[in-house]
């Protein structure tokens, strides 16, 4: 992540606007952790300033905050530059003046959709395939250039691959991709009944320490079912055996299900890492569920919001760090930021246990929204959306 650090840091009096970026305003919690609100154009984003002692001289370690992170990479380069300049910093470390990682203009970034975009904007009138997790992106282009009549979704959250494979869709002209960089397990949620033609997870990380990180689970299956058309598949390719065990368990416990294996089957395209694997002579298999049946249509998704008002000083009069458990979900209250009597945020994490929500609450004018982005109406996150407001007595 784009950084820069200095011995000395002076706050300047806010809100300011500097080469099109705008800091809003300071907020700090109780153990004096700082953060800036800041906007360029729609997006919204915050800045962490990190007092760091070392023994002789303390100093600042300064960047945006991962939870809040822009796309692309020069642009949060860009606010740390413009930070800098605006606070006259003295650096002593800096990655942001790397021309290297230019490489994809901010206008190139048009088919990186928000999931505002796919949950209300998605057309379906072409078919639709789906890669979770494109890594380099071999795949992914590959069969976008093969069929340039489909839509070919790409879902990724490692920003370099996302920059990748978007330079690359310039380079060789191709028109028929949109990326999602959010967690695989609740973008399918947001899709039609019976949309997709074919979902492809190749070589998903195993997480055999941590198998609830699993992308493949009971729920992911069955949402892919609901979102695959009669006749749409979802194809497994692993080089773990454990996956390859875990996944087929998970398959065979469906009700009904078509379900082919296959061991060591050559594809037309293959990725760095299968490369790697075949290479060191590792067995590659192939698990493809076939769905067989079309499914009911999923409930109308929409941006959850907090219709009362509430002053901020009550806030922070009933804050404390606190975590509420559920069977089926959590909300985690975890720091509270104030930028005034009248305003601050909380960072808090919430939604169902394998894919957690993690987002801020601002509050401003008695009013409450999620921060940087708005939340929606899928499964669990209503039920947390439920107990937020509880917390509050909203």
């Amino acid at each position: 992540m784009p950084n820069i650090q200095t011995r000395r840091y002076r706050p300047v009096a806010l809100p300011r606007e500097v080469d099109g970026f705008t800091f809003e305003a300071r907020a700090f919690s109780d153990r004096g952790e700082e953060i800036i609100l800041a906007r360029y154009g729609e997006s919204a984003f915050l800045i962490q300033v990190l007092k760091r002692d070392r023994k002789k001289t303390p100093d600042y370690l300064i960047k945006v905050e991962k939870l809040t992170s822009l796309s692309p990479v020069s642009l949060m380069q860009d606010a740390l530059r413009v930070f800098a300049k605006l606070h006259d910093l003295e650096l002593t470390f800096s990655n942001i003046d790397s021309k290297k990682s230019a490489v994809v203009r901010e206008e190139d970034f048009s088919i990186l959709k928000n999931i505002d975009y796919f949950a209300t904007e998605l057309s379906y009138e072409k078919p639709i395939l789906i890669e979770v997790g494109f890594g380099s992106g071999r795949h992914l282009l590959y069969q976008a250039k093969q069929h340039p009549d489909k839509l070919v979704i790409g879902i990724e959250i490692h920003r370099p691959s996302i920059e990748q494979v978007i330079k690359q869709c310039k380079l060789q002209q191709i028109d028929n991709i949109l990326i999602a960089d959010f967690d695989a397990r609740i973008f399918l949620q947001l899709l039609d009944s019976d949309s997709v033609e074919k979902i492809f997870v190749h070589f998903p990380v195993p997480w055999d320490k941590k198998p609830h990180r699993r992308v493949i689970s009971q729920p992911f299956v069955e949402e892919s079912l609901r979102v695959l058309h009669p006749g749409g598949k979802l194809e497994l390719r692993t080089d773990s055996e454990n996956y390859f065990a875990y996944a087929f368990e998970t398959f065979n416990a469906l009700n009904r299900y078509d379900l082919q294996i296959r061991k060591n089957h050559a594809l037309p395209i293959s990725s760095k890492y299968e490369d790697r694997w075949k290479r060191m002579e590792k067995n590659i298999y192939d698990l493809t569920l076939t769905c067989e049946s079309t499914s009911a249509q999923r409930a109308l998704i929409y941006p959850l919001v907090f219709d009362e008002e509430i002053p901020f000083s009550e806030i922070k009069r009933r804050f404390a760090n606190t975590i509420i458990k559920k069977n089926d979900f959590f909300v985690h209250f975890e720091t509270l930021y104030e930028i005034d009597e009248n305003s601050g945020l909380i960072k808090l994490s919430f939604g169902a246990y394998e894919k957690p929500e993690h987002k801020y609450l601002l509050f401003k004018e008695k009013k409450i929204q999620y921060f940087p982005k708005q939340t929606l109406s899928i499964y669990q996150n209503i039920k947390a959306h439920t107990m937020i407001k509880e917390f509050f007595h909203v």
